[in-house]
């Protein structure tokens, strides 16, 4: 028997259970090529010495691994944080491990990760793009990775995509508000150049229409999905002695910066200002008002999205066309939206 005092090896657990190096390799990374009794007696040697294999190491001799990408807009939104917490979960309860990247919305950085998983034999990724340009959905195209999108889905992209019926979402915050009796509501709007901002935006007319409404363009501020860009827009349309008497912004870092400029510039919210978005925030208990918002079932779409993924990667889809799921989300009203004021 062959003693361990250090990092053990695939040389080390060839050594232990009798057999070539190589057949160490195949065992792990093609097991129907090794026999039951010889995998077994590797299997036994590994546990033994705590060994695992390098899955990079193991992709770039092989060209097979059990490793998908995920790239994410923003990591600093608890959104993006939730999402790869499932996308984990759900991968490795498959036998899955999930290599992250972080864009920051910059949509050359999610074409630079998607080349360096390329180079890592990363073969498909779930994505929540930041960009939507030609040149941009041509690079994925272009690409050997197999793409689900999340969030925010491409014109263009033949892939399956997995988001919120943005729509609905803003059909049900802004029923609530003209429900307490508002009729000039303003917005904080996300980023134009995403799927996800213009469906909201559009979704935010739409549902005004519905309800006999407009936006005033005056009433209207763009926060790109960034808290101090949103502050900025928030404390502008704040500051008119002729402001709307209620926002819905585009999601939950627009809204924390909402909140941040009524806060400083001394307006009581929900008493003089009401405040809804999108996207729960996970420490809404600890911010006062806590938001209303349009939950995003993240746990269901994420779980959805590695899953399709997995399949593709697997050969399970491979006959089927691209595939769509948007979910609905559900109103969680908090502290932040109350009643209209008689003198407003």
């Amino acid at each position: 028997m062959v003693e361990f005092s250090r990092r053990s090896t695939a040389a080390d657990i060839a050594k232990s259970a009798g057999v070539a190096k190589s057949t160490v390799s195949l065992a792990f990374s093609a097991p129907e090529r090794v026999s039951t009794k010889t995998r077994d007696r590797i299997l036994s040697a590994a546990k033994a010495a705590g060994y695992t294999p390098n899955p990079v190491a193991q992709s770039l001799k092989t060209g097979r691994n059990n490793i998908v990408g995920l790239i994410l807009a923003d990591l600093t939104n608890p959104h993006g944080g939730s999402v790869l917490e499932q996308v984990q979960k759900t991968a490795n309860e498959i036998g899955y491990m999930v290599m992250t990247a972080t864009a920051a919305h910059d949509p050359k950085r999610d074409i630079e990760f998607v080349r360096k998983f390329e180079q890592l034999n990363v073969r498909a990724a779930i994505i929540m793009p930041s960009g939507s340009d030609e040149k941009y959905v041509s690079a994925l195209k272009d690409s050997s990775i197999r793409f689900v999108t999340y969030g925010h889905k491409l014109s263009g992209l033949e892939c399956d995509h997995v988001g919120l019926d943005n729509r609905m979402g803003m059909e049900l915050l802004v029923r609530h508000l003209v429900e307490l009796g508002h009729r000039r509501i303003g917005h904080i709007a996300g980023n134009q150049r995403q799927w996800s901002g213009t469906e909201r935006f559009d979704g935010l007319r739409q549902s005004l229409k519905n309800a006999g409404l407009t936006l005033d363009e005056s009433d209207l501020g763009f926060g790109e999905y960034y808290e101090d860009i949103s502050y900025r827009a928030a404390l502008e349309l704040l500051r008119k002695s002729d402001r709307p008497t209620a926002l819905v912004t585009a999601n939950n870092v627009t809204a924390i910066g909402a909140l941040r400029a009524a806060r400083d510039l001394q307006i009581r919210c929900p008493e003089d200002i009401s405040i809804a978005t999108i996207d729960e925030i996970p420490w809404g208990e600890l911010i006062s008002p806590k938001p209303t918002c349009a939950v995003q079932p993240i746990g269901d779409m994420a779980k959805l999205a590695a899953t399709w993924l997995i399949e593709r990667l697997e050969g399970e889809g491979e006959n089927i066309p691209p595939r769509c799921a948007e979910f609905a989300p559900h109103l969680m009203v908090g502290s932040s939206t109350g009643p209209l004021k008689k003198n407003r």
